[in-house]
């Protein structure tokens, strides 16, 4: 068996001893997703509040209500991916990790360029022997957008999460000379809760999960949805997410008292906006991102900025299906559960108020719903001066190792 899994120019930082690859990769999927006939996408940012309204009163379940029907949607749609391998590998037979990012973010997440790649969870991945898969869901980044409401949800990604690991476990990964024996998958956020219905309904797709970020304890993801004040992404940051064009901002700037201080700077390279339509909301400010995913006094002020100026979009039909999270789960093998130890939306704050003399963490609950994983095989850890966001924080690299050696210490290394 060949080591070598690709040769390409590697696209790495001066600091990482990695090679990636990016590739654009068409999946064909097809899922059950929701018709949510009961309510209208919204075209202003206060109809996007009133949504938000909806979705977070007590005692409802909005996404019920808003069901009417249940339809099959399939297709063909384009996933941007990165592909990554240690630099001068040697190992015969490699793990890989599949990483699925949360709302708010792209795959960027697990790569943040930042300070010298310094925050990315890649670079220690690899430096542990692994390769590793990041990619855009849905609707974010560089991968396929569609209809807001009734196409890009939950059900969707999950089912092109899973052709993304059969590529892997088939040999049939654009430009990756392998079939791997064994895959591990790494979520954060949302990215968790899809690997926790990946694993659910293909219990055999993974040797193991790391969930950070999540747990089963729903009672907080109201302040998460609130928090953001999410408005319209086209409206929030036109720039990105409308149908502004170059030419439109240089006709701006030349009307405008900055064009004198803009003079001789070059605006055709701004690339043209996404062109989202209604329905894709984005949370409103920098303030609203260090609620939902910062703890204070412990991040770099120049990340958070770093992550409001590349923050994401999320889908009201993404929304609607947040919760569509299996209560008990077929999954038996190693699970590990991460949080920062301040997590909002999982946690309320607070990771170790549970209420609950016998269970230590909010995170430890996740135990309940998989009763076919081993005691000795499931970990739950919470990880001090740390937020929602792990990776935008001081400590990041430690949480990495964590996980690096969770997986390791269950024999899902790479071998040599």
């Amino acid at each position: 068996m060949h080591s070598v899994l690709f040769s390409f120019t590697a696209l790495a930082g001066l600091a990482a001893a990695k090679k990636c690859m990016n590739a654009t990769v068409p999946v064909t999927i097809s899922a059950r997703t929701g018709v949510f006939g009961n309510v209208a996408v919204p075209q202003t940012n206060l109809e996007a509040t009133v949504f938000i309204q909806n979705m977070t009163q007590q005692g409802r379940n909005f996404s019920q209500i808003a069901l009417t029907d249940y339809a099959t949607t399939a297709g063909t749609y384009d996933i941007s991916a990165k592909f990554c391998q240690p630099d001068n590998s040697n190992s015969t037979n490699p793990t890989v990790q599949v990483l699925t990012h949360g709302i708010g973010f792209d795959k960027t997440y697990w790569d943040l360029s930042y300070n010298n790649y310094n925050y990315s969870y890649i670079d220690v991945a690899t430096a542990a022997g692994y390769c590793t898969l990041s990619f855009d869901r849905l609707g974010v980044g560089n991968s396929s957008h569609g209809e807001p409401r009734d196409e890009i949800q939950s059900f969707l990604e999950v089912e092109a999460l899973h052709a993304l690991t059969m590529m892997l476990r088939n040999g049939t990964y654009p430009g990756v000379n392998h079939a791997f024996q064994t895959v591990t998958h790494v979520g954060h956020s949302f990215g968790s809760a899809q690997t926790f219905a990946l694993v659910n309904m293909y219990p055999e797709i993974s040797n193991g999960i790391v969930l950070s970020g999540f747990s089963i304890n729903s009672s907080f993801v109201s302040s998460f949805m609130t928090g953001g004040n999410f408005m319209l992404a086209n409206t929030n940051a036109p720039v990105r997410f409308g149908n502004t064009t170059a030419m439109m901002i240089q006709e701006l700037v030349n009307a405008s008292p900055l064009a004198d201080y803009l003079t001789g700077v070059d605006l055709s390279v701004i690339p043209p906006g996404q062109g989202l339509p209604n329905g894709y909301l984005i949370n409103n400010n920098i303030e609203a991102l260090q609620l939902l995913f910062l703890y204070p006094g412990y991040f770099d002020p120049m990340l958070e900025v770093l992550g409001e100026q590349t923050k994401q979009p999320v889908t009201i039909g993404e929304l609607l299906t947040l919760g569509a999270v299996p209560t008990m789960n077929n999954y038996a093998g190693p699970v590990l559960v991460i949080n920062g130890n301040g997590d909002v939306p999982y946690c309320g704050g607070d990771c170790s108020a549970t209420g609950n003399p016998m269970l230590p963490s909010i995170p430890a609950g996740v135990k309940m719903a998989l009763p076919k994983v081993q005691a000795s095989d499931f970990m739950a850890y919470v990880q001090p001066n740390t937020g929602h966001g792990i990776n935008f924080h001081y400590n990041a690299t430690a949480a990495y190792k964590i996980i690096q050696n969770f997986l390791s210490s269950k024999n899902l290394g790479s071998k040599y």
